[in-house]
C-alpha cells in the first residue's frame, strides 16, 4: 500500500456470526446521520443505553432478497452496505441500497465509489438508491457514483415515505466503466 492510497476495495457477504461487526458499524453510521436529524423529532436520538436504535437488522440474515456486506479497504474493515428489494417508488426492481456507510478515514480515497461499482457489478439489474433529501453529502456521492454505472441514464425522482423523503436514483444497469 502506498501512503494515502488505497490499493484494493472488496465487498464481503457477512455471515450471521459476524453480525456484530455490522451492528457496531451501524452505530457509527447512525451517529454520522444524526447530524442531519431535526431537533424535536425522534430521529437521531439514542436510547436509554446511549445506542442508536435500528429496527430490522436481523432480517438481513433471515429474509430472501436482503444482503449484508462489509466493505474492506486494503483488507481493513472500512464500512458496510445493506441491500434489499424495497422500492421507494413502488416499482419493480432487483435491488435497493438500504444503507451504505464508509468510515470517515476512507472517504475522499474513492473507497465508497469503488465499493458502489463492485456492488452494481456483483448484483446486476434494476436498482434504486433512496437518499434522504437533507443528506446533501450522500446525494452528491450517489450522483457521482451512479452516473458512470447507468446504462442509458438514470432517473432521479423526488419521493416521500412515512419517515424519509428524498431522491431516488432508479434503473441503474451496470456497464463497463472506469472511475475517474
Amino acid at each position: 500500500m502506498t501512503a494515502n492510497m488505497i490499493d484494493s476495495v472488496t465487498l464481503t457477504e457477512v455471515p450471521a456470526a459476524r453480525r456484530p461487526a455490522v451492528a457496531n458499524l451501524l452505530q457509527l453510521y447512525l451517529r454520522d446521520f444524526s447530524e442531519f436529524a431535526t431537533v424535536g423529532t425522534p430521529h437521531g436520538e439514542v436510547d436509554a443505553e446511549g445506542r442508536f436504535p435500528y429496527v430490522g437488522l436481523d432480517s438481513y440474515w433471515r429474509e430472501d432478497g436482503r444482503v449484508a456486506l462489509t466493505i474492506e479497504a486494503d483488507a481493513r474493515l472500512a464500512g458496510f452496505a445493506l441491500i434489499n428489494r424495497w422500492s421507494a417508488l413502488n416499482r419493480p426492481l432487483d435491488h435497493s441500497v438500504a444503507e451504505f456507510f464508509v468510515l470517515r478515514k476512507y472517504r475522499r480515497h474513492r473507497v465508497g465509489s469503488r465499493a458502489a461499482k463492485l456492488l452494481f457489478e456483483r448484483f446486476p439489474g434494476r436498482w434504486e438508491a433512496p437518499i434522504a433529501w437533507y443528506n446533501q453529502p450522500a446525494l452528491a456521492f450517489w450522483r457521482a457514483a451512479v452516473a458512470p454505472c447507468a446504462d442509458g441514464g438514470i432517473e432521479e425522482r423526488a419521493w416521500r415515505a412515512v419517515v424519509r423523503a428524498g431522491v431516488v436514483f432508479r434503473d441503474v444497469a451496470v456497464r463497463d466503466f472506469a472511475l475517474p
